[in-house]
């Protein structure tokens, strides 16, 4: 591409975004120049075997570290240097317990430098991200020195939905397609869902769109794609993101053009809970925005192509 750098790094995790970009890359710049890495940290079987099964469907050799000792031993250490500095060590470890998200973005931030350096190692090339538009846009639900530690973020204009159509369309392997979307980074496997942490952190629903497998066809819309697809309608993605204060009568008006547009369905009170969160949320995470992460062009290259559409299934 435009780097000139003939090749590429990919964190392979098993699911179905770097899948996906796996077998993009593999296809655009040849298998042979793709260097792919699985970082297992306390790390489900499932998603090592899924991590494997994307790499050998596209002919990639998957770099396999394992890095739980690592792990264990340096939280050790970190947590013991923490008594000596003068923290309270019990104090610490009930915050751990409670909160299990300080390990997994310690896990995701562990992971980023073993793929950089690997990159480093094999011959150099962009380190590509795998974050798709449900993650990306406004929730920003990535680590910032971890899964976000990236050059590029291909994908990054496609929803969760419009990921899983082009994964079907790239013969992704089924046990991908199939598996529940998941970081993978506290409980293990599927007990660490994407959904579930963030309905945990931001206190409504937040779901992905859902497709079938055989068909490629929607058969469920998520909230986040919904407001997405909202947020396409310019005057409103400047009233939800914009700096003035959004009064009553602002976000009734809101909430009824969502109601008549892609909330078709939903009761008031939920796009209106949505619409506050959606608001929140990106102020929270403004500071993981980083322009000079690009996409491959943008939604509206791809809708001018005939290539996307913005008009959602009525299900």
């Amino acid at each position: 591409g435009d780097a000139h750098l003939p090749r590429a790094e990919l964190d392979v995790s098993g699911g179905i975004d770097s899948a996906t970009m796996l077998h993009l890359l593999s296809r655009a710049i040849g298998p042979e120049q793709v260097t792919a890495v699985y970082t297992g940290i306390s790390s489900s079987e499932g998603s090592l075997a899924r991590a494997r099964a994307a790499a050998q469907s596209c002919g990639v050799s998957l770099i396999e570290v394992e890095m739980t000792d690592v792990f264990d031993t340096l939280l050790a250490k970190v947590i013991t240097a923490l008594g000596d500095a003068g923290y309270d060590r019990s104090s610490v470890e009930r915050h751990i317990e409670h909160d299990p998200t300080v390990l997994g973005s310690y896990r995701s931030c562990l992971r980023a430098p073993v793929g950089r350096g690997i990159n480093r190692m094999t011959g150099g090339g962009l380190r590509h991200g795998t974050g798709n538009e449900c993650e990306d846009r406004f929730l920003r639900f990535y680590q910032k020195g971890g899964d976000g530690e990236v050059d590029s973020n291909p994908i990054a204009m496609l929803s969760k939905g419009e990921v899983f159509q082009l994964a079907r369309a790239l013969h992704v392997p089924r046990a991908i397609l199939e598996a529940v979307p998941s970081p993978d980074l506290h409980g293990i496997g599927e007990a660490h869902n994407d959904e579930d942490e963030l309905a945990a952190l931001y206190g409504v629903r937040w779901t992905y769109s859902k497709v079938d497998p055989d068909t490629g066809d929607y058969t469920f819309v998520g909230s986040i794609e919904r407001m997405s697809r909202l947020l396409d309608e310019g005057a409103v993605e400047d009233a939800v993101f914009g700096e003035d204060p959004l009064d009553d009568t602002k976000l009734a008006k809101l909430v009824e053009r969502g109601l008549g547009r892609t909330f078709r369905g939903f009761e008031y009170d939920e796009v209106h809970d949505l619409i506050l969160s959606s608001r929140g949320i990106e102020r929270m995470t403004r500071h993981k925005w980083n322009p000079n992460c690009p996409s491959l062009g943008d939604r509206g290259d791809l809708l001018a192509a005939s290539l996307l559409t913005n008009e959602l299934p009525e299900l």
